[in-house]
């Protein structure tokens, strides 16, 4: 699909680790998607990889805790939206394996843990389970729970890092909804479809001018760890 047409979300966090890479480095995806951030960034060198049993496709598949690469032998190593979906417990050392395998920088994206982000999941899935929708991933962030910035500041301790936010959480809830707008009628559902790639195509780049740089509030949506290790 082209890349204007995605749904913002995904949209905003291909984009904005896209523009944190270097063009011409060699990059590890952790649990990413094949040719997603491909769209977004000019390195013809990236390699995805995903846990076995995943449903999405990998170059790669991880088969045990660790990373089955060297130390140093990625350029950049990102993991778009994973850090959620991993028990708390194990955060620190997931982190601690990206920096192993990377050379230079480490990028991570994940939904922040504010107290409106919290609420706002858990209102959302109230919401869904009312009308009968079956989200996986949001279950696993209210049973995870969501990083939060103090947690980071711990596993971070003595890292040369910085953090950067993004998104508002009422314009999230908003387009969420209509992306799961799905009408049962088969030719209404077709002039759904279409209609929501035109929005997105036309609101992408205007929207991530507006909401992909914020400042650390109680409304923001998501973050972005940029680990540096020189």
């Amino acid at each position: 699909m082209q890349k204007n047409t995605i749904f913002y979300d995904s949209y905003e966090r291909h984009r904005k680790v896209g523009s944190l890479i270097k063009s011409s480095t060699s990059i590890l995806d952790v649990g990413g998607q094949l040719n997603a951030l491909a769209q977004f960034c000019d390195s013809p060198n990236i390699v995805v990889a995903n846990l076995k049993g995943s449903e999405e496709t990998s170059d790669v598949t991880i088969k045990g805790k660790k990373l089955p690469f060297p130390k140093d032998k990625f350029d950049v190593v990102c993991s778009i939206d994973v850090l959620e979906h991993i028990p708390k417990s194990n955060r620190k050392s997931f982190i601690d394996d990206l920096i192993r395998v990377s050379k230079n920088r480490v990028i991570l994206s994940f939904p922040i843990g504010t107290t409106e982000h919290i609420n706002y999941e858990n209102k959302m899935h109230k919401w869904l389970k009312n009308k009968d929708f079956n989200i996986e991933y949001l279950k696993e962030h209210i049973k995870l729970g969501l990083p939060q910035k103090s947690e980071l500041e711990k596993i971070l301790k003595g890292r040369n890092y910085k953090i950067f936010y993004s998104g508002d959480i009422k314009i999230n809830e908003w387009l969420f909804k209509l992306f799961i707008f799905d009408p049962k009628v088969k030719f209404v559902r077709k002039g759904v479809y279409f209609s929501k790639l035109f929005f997105n195509y036309i609101t992408n780049p205007l929207l991530y001018l507006l909401l992909a740089t914020k400042d650390y509030s109680k409304s923001v949506n998501r973050a972005y760890l940029v680990i540096n290790k020189k």
